[in-house]
């Protein structure tokens, strides 16, 4: 796999710390001799993953809905104006009056309003509860995106690795062809029995067809990039190298807690379930409100010609008893206690994978250093036994083993140098800093997550109305 060598000098001082320093900065010597290709490079095929992918759209539509939740409730502080007409006959008939009955066709129209001045702060309950969800959508919306930008990630190692293993397969191709074609003359001149032939070609056909594997495992690669990223991938892609990596993994985990978008999550989640409590306790206060209203009516309830009148007043209601209501506050209450287990929850979570990361990455580190060693191991023993074969010291068996081996191991080698690069981009997902690491702000994803501190910061709920969230009608 082609590295990119403009970062091989960080990486040489920062890689690897703790008990796999060594071995790190080995690694990031051994990596700055690879050679550089003109290649797509990883960032703006993460970035291009972002506004297409169902999952983005999925989440970033989370977000609308509950900002819309939260503007509607801006409806709860406003007046409540009706309009109410109504025209048809009436028919009247009084016991006890001498006038016969009769038909009037009666019409009415009144127009009415209602505020509310007090309703035991349910109407600030919901504002702090929907406000909470909206920031809560938001995490949401950020924990997708590292997730998101972790699987554009993969996809495009993967595909840099398949390349990668294709080159090596073709190589031991190359190498196989010249073997044949030594073999081939030296059986012509009699120096080889005829069965070296078929030995070589034996092992020839073994070699293509390891090439046909990788070939199809490319071809895969590339759908999968294709379905993450909504793009083709390039013919060469690099895979830069990183720096600023935890020192250890305790250093990792604590990072990861605090600045899991996951735990903040649920975070939300407990102070939204808080505030529901409230809000159904509120609905069993007194509700206070100023009412008002004109009424013009002509022929109405049995009365000849117009009349009009205009009504303002305090209304009081309240509720003194309805069944259901124990149950109804507990149901609350173990929605909260749910959310607070699940905080604890995703807590485990985010330490075990933060956790897990580091041990790939520190396992990666050791093994790709102890298979750059045996590579060149196998390089000597390939090209010492092919000294010995034409020295008549070997024989040609030894000689295609020591190649078959060598395979295997730049093989298995990119293989794991692939899965470093990856398990380093991981230990930033676990952070939650891999999306902003290729430049998705999380600004230019959602709103800053920032609705229930500022309801909470006035004596106004209604203060959180005034955001830039209108834009989203």
């Amino acid at each position: 796999m082609q590295r990119d060598t403009r970062s091989s000098s960080a990486d040489a001082t920062s890689c690897g710390r703790g008990a796999v320093r060594v071995l790190s900065c080995a690694l990031a010597s051994l990596v700055a001799l690879a050679p550089l290709a003109v290649a797509q490079t990883l960032a703006p095929a993460v970035r291009a993953a972002f506004p297409t992918t169902p999952a983005a759209r999925a989440a970033d539509e989370g977000v609308r809905a509950a900002a819309l939740d939260l503007l509607q409730l801006q409806g709860d502080y406003r007046p409540n104006l009706t309009l109410r007409g109504v025209a048809g006959g009436e028919y009247y008939d009084e016991a006890g009056e001498v006038d016969d009955p009769e038909t009037r066709f009666a019409r009415e129209i009144a127009l009415g309003a209602e505020v509310t001045l007090f309703d035991g702060f349910a109407r600030a309950n919901r504002v702090y509860r929907n406000s909470a969800r909206l920031d809560g959508a938001i995490f949401r919306l950020l924990d997708a995106s590292e997730t998101l930008a972790l699987s554009a990630v993969q996809a495009y190692v993967d595909v840099a690795r398949h390349l990668q293993l294709q080159r090596v397969s073709d190589q031991n191709v190359a190498r196989h062809v010249e073997i044949k074609r030594q073999i081939d003359d030296l059986v012509a001149g009699g120096r080889q029995p005829a069965s070296a032939a078929f030995e070589v070609d034996e092992r020839l056909l073994a070699a293509r067809l390891a090439r046909l594997d990788v070939r199809n495992a490319l071809a895969n690669a590339r759908a999968r990039y294709v379905a993450v990223i909504d793009a083709e991938a390039g013919a060469s892609l690099v895979v830069p190298g990183l720096t600023d990596l935890p020192a250890s993994r305790d250093q990792l985990v604590a990072r990861a807690v605090g600045a899991s978008f996951r735990i903040r999550l649920a975070d939300t989640v407990i102070r939204e379930r808080l505030y529901e409590r409230e809000v159904v306790e509120g609905a069993w206060q007194p509700r206070v409100t100023l009412r008002g209203g004109a009424r013009y009516g002509v022929d109405r309830f049995g009365n000849e010609g117009e009349e009009s009148d205009v009504f303002v007043g305090i209304g009081l209601e309240w509720e003194l008893y309805s069944g259901g209501r124990k149950a109804r506050t507990g149901a609350v209450a173990a929605r909260a206690r749910q959310a607070e287990a699940e905080r604890q929850e995703a807590v485990r979570e985010v330490q075990e994978f933060a956790t897990r990361a580091w041990n790939s990455y520190e396992t990666g580190v050791e093994r790709v250093v102890l298979l750059e060693l045996r590579r060149r191991a196998s390089e000597s023993v390939v090209a010492q036994y092919r000294e010995e074969f034409r020295a008549g010291t070997r024989t040609l068996l030894d000689v295609l083993d020591a190649e078959r081996t060598l395979f295997n191991v730049r093989f298995e080698e990119a293989s794991a140098r692939a899965a470093l690069d990856f398990s380093a981009y991981r230990l930033l997902a676990a952070q939650s800093r891999l999306a902003d690491h290729f430049g998705v702000s999380a600004s230019d994803m959602a709103f800053d997550p920032t609705f229930e501190s500022r309801a909470r910061a006035t004596a106004q709920p209604t203060s959180v109305f005034r955001t830039e969230i209108q834009a989203l009608e």
